[in-house]
């Protein structure tokens, strides 16, 4: 069962192609007959160490121009990236292989410590390719999807008509369940009319959403009048916000709840069609002179040319039970993505207490950027832009803190749910005899 947990958050970490509390908006359907590639001919051909030397130049120059958290990883880790390019264009220069290339790229981006910034594994190109396919024309992420039509991109990523067809029959997210009798959403009763408990271990919309709705259902009809909800996500590695903003919270809130998210990124020719949306400011002292700001957030975001805000609105459904009582959410470090934007939501909005540690964060904002390298045909993904909320934190920076803090180690535990330190601290808060 831990393999499968852990696939699962790598899954959600690495594909997350609805990173998105933004003021977009996307198609809900995925038009894979509409797709018509002709054949590509083109045909491999030998890669020099120069042309590897002059990929890793073209993903730091891009970088250089548009990745928003240099100086968030200076302040946080100790480590100043861009002064290490002599070093790592010798690193890279020792590649032996595409293959070889791939990793070592991948280990150097990953001194940035950001999961939403890497270079894109081959098995998940076409997986890229038919989720940005389906946004509209105008939507600047409908862009990304041209990148995968590119000869070297389609080369690499073997994009053609037969595998995008193979697609449309095969669910690639199920391979990473061995276990047949796997529940995403589960349920029990801590206290019998008291607390009631709902573990989500995935946001993977499409994978178990039609299983998790009929589980939720179900129980929600049977503990609406409990006093107290736990909603447990601890180890959720993310995967869609619809999951929450659509489906899990609608059911079960009482009234709207709302916040305000502020994103902002660098001018450039990547960022076009962004900055032509409507909304979109470049005045960033404007934004400056209408909250208050730390003077390290001021010295952070002075940097940027662009911001944009989006205020996400979450509204009880037809069929919602209209839960009346009070909400526990709880967190970890393993907590980011979709499911960092559950727990900033709950925080800033005081839906629900949060207990447990300081979440994983890099759940804000809108979808990372695409772009492909001229030689190898690779596709880097990297984090755009930067976000603080309502209450003035920068997500990259702070992540989620938790109400109550409570340090356990979710992974590795092998006791009851009762017997656990921060099922103990929500009892306690209740003040249960």
């Amino acid at each position: 069962m831990k393999k499968v947990k852990y696939l699962i958050m790598i899954s959600a970490i690495a594909l997350t192609f609805w990173y998105v509390i933004s003021i977009f908006n996307s198609n809900d359907s995925i038009d894979i007959d509409s797709i018509k590639l002709n054949d590509n001919r083109i045909e491999d051909s030998k890669i020099s160490t120069q042309n590897y030397i002059e990929d890793f130049n073209f993903v730091y120059n891009t970088l250089k121009t548009y990745y928003p958290f240099f100086k968030i990883n200076e302040k946080k880790n100790g480590f100043d990236w861009l002064s290490n390019r002599k070093k790592y264009e010798k690193y890279i220069s020792e590649s032996i292989s595409d293959e070889d290339f791939f990793n070592r790229m991948n280990d150097v981006l990953s001194d940035l410590n950001n999961s939403h910034t890497n270079l894109i594994p081959q098995s998940n190109g076409i997986f890229m390719y038919i989720i940005y396919r389906n946004f509209s024309y105008s939507d600047w992420r409908y862009d990304i999807s041209k990148i995968y039509e590119k000869d070297k991109v389609r080369s690499r990523y073997k994009i053609n008509q037969d595998n995008i067809n193979k697609f449309n029959n095969v669910n690639y997210n199920k391979k990473l369940l061995n276990d047949p009798n796997y529940q995403n959403l589960t349920t029990d009763i801590l206290i019998k009319d008291k607390i009631a408990y709902i573990k989500i271990n995935s946001l993977l919309r499409e994978l178990f959403i039609n299983n998790d709705k009929e589980i939720l259902r179900n129980f929600l009809d049977k503990i609406k009048s409990y006093p107290y909800l736990i909603v447990d996500i601890r180890g959720n590695g993310g995967g869609d916000t619809r999951y929450w903003q659509d489906f899990l919270l609608p059911q079960i809130i009482d009234k709207d709840y709302e916040t305000t998210v502020h994103s902002f990124f660098k001018g450039g020719k990547l960022n076009r069609k962004i900055i032509n949306q409507k909304g979109v400011s470049k005045d960033i002292n404007k934004y400056l002179s209408k909250v208050e700001c730390e003077d390290e957030v001021k010295s952070i975001i002075k940097d940027f040319n662009y911001y944009a805000s989006s205020t996400i609105n979450i509204s009880p459904s037809k069929d919602s039970i209209r839960y009346k009582g009070d909400i526990y959410l709880l967190v970890d470090d393993d907590v980011c993505s979709s499911s960092e934007s559950l727990a900033s939501f709950c925080k800033e909005t005081k839906l629900a207490k949060l207990v447990g540690s300081i979440t994983g964060g890099e759940g804000l904002g809108f979808d990372p950027m695409q772009i492909n390298l001229p030689n190898t045909g690779y596709v880097l993904r990297f984090a755009n832009n930067l976000t603080i909320t309502e209450s003035g934190s920068i997500n990259e920076l702070d992540k989620t803190v938790p109400d109550i803090k409570v340090e356990t180690d979710y992974t590795y535990t092998s006791k009851r749910l009762i017997d656990q330190d921060i099922i103990k601290a929500v009892i306690k808060d209740t003040n249960i005899e």
